[in-house]
C-alpha cells in the first residue's frame, strides 16, 4: 500500500467523531401552518363537538317545524275547533225579537275578520228589521260536526244543523236542515269563525 492509497482510504472512511448523528433515525420535517399546531386529539375533539352541535340543531329544527305543529293539531285541537264551530253556528242562527241585541252580541263574540263586518251589516240591515216587524224567532241545534281541515292557526269544520223558525205569520215552528262549512281562524288562542258557507 502506498502513501497515496492510504490517504484515499482514510479519506473514504468516516470520522467516528463526526458520525454520531448519522446513527440516529432522521427526524421528519416539521409541517408548516395551522396543521402543525393541532394534535390528532384536538382534531377528534373538534369533530365530536361539531357533530354534537349539528345533532342539537337538527333536533331543535324537528321540534319547532315538525313535532310542535303536530301537537297544535292533535285530537284536543280538533275537539276545540269543533266546539267553537258548534257554539258559533248556534249563536249565528239563533235569535229572538225580544233579545236581538244580546243575541247579535253573543254571535259577534264568535266571529272575526271580514265575516264579522259582513255579519254586523247583514243583521242590522236585514235580520233585525225583519225580526222586529214579523216577530221572527229562530233556534238552531247542531246535529253533527266534524273537522274537514286542521292546521295550527286555521280549521274547516263541516256542521250539520237544524234550524227552527217561527213568526207572527207562522206560529208553528218550521224546521230546516242544512250543512255549513265553517272556517275558523285562531286568534289569541281562541278559535273564531272567519267564514260561514252553506253547502
Amino acid at each position: 500500500m502506498t502513501a497515496e492509497e492510504t490517504s484515499i482510504e482514510e479519506a473514504a472512511e468516516p470520522d467516528p467523531a463526526l458520525s454520531n448523528d448519522d446513527d440516529r433515525p432522521a427526524r421528519p420535517k416539521r409541517r408548516a401552518g395551522w396543521v402543525s399546531k393541532l394534535s390528532s386529539g384536538k382534531v377528534v375533539a373538534a369533530l365530536v363537538a361539531l357533530l354534537v352541535a349539528a345533532s342539537l340543531a337538527l333536533l331543535a329544527g324537528l321540534y319547532f317545524f315538525s313535532y310542535r305543529p303536530d301537537r297544535e293539531v292533535d285530537a284536543q285541537a280538533a275537539k276545540s275547533a269543533v266546539a267553537a264551530a258548534t257554539d258559533g253556528t248556534i249563536a249565528i242562527l239563533s235569535y229572538s225579537p225580544d233579545t236581538l241585541e244580546r243575541d247579535f252580541s253573543s254571535a259577534r263574540s264568535h266571529l272575526t275578520g271580514d265575516f264579522l263586518s259582513y255579519y254586523d251589516q247583514f243583521t242590522q240591515q236585514i235580520v233585525a228589521p225583519a225580526a222586529k216587524q214579523k216577530s221572527v224567532k229562530t233556534s238552531a241545534v247542531v246535529l253533527r260536526a266534524a273537522v274537514s281541515e286542521l292546521h295550527p292557526d286555521s280549521a274547516v269544520v263541516l256542521v250539520f244543523v237544524n234550524q227552527s223558525t217561527q213568526s207572527a205569520d207562522r206560529p208553528e215552528p218550521t224546521l230546516t236542515s242544512s250543512s255549513v262549512l265553517v272556517k275558523l281562524t285562531k286568534a289569541d288562542g281562541k278559535w273564531l269563525i272567519s267564514s260561514f258557507d252553506p253547502v
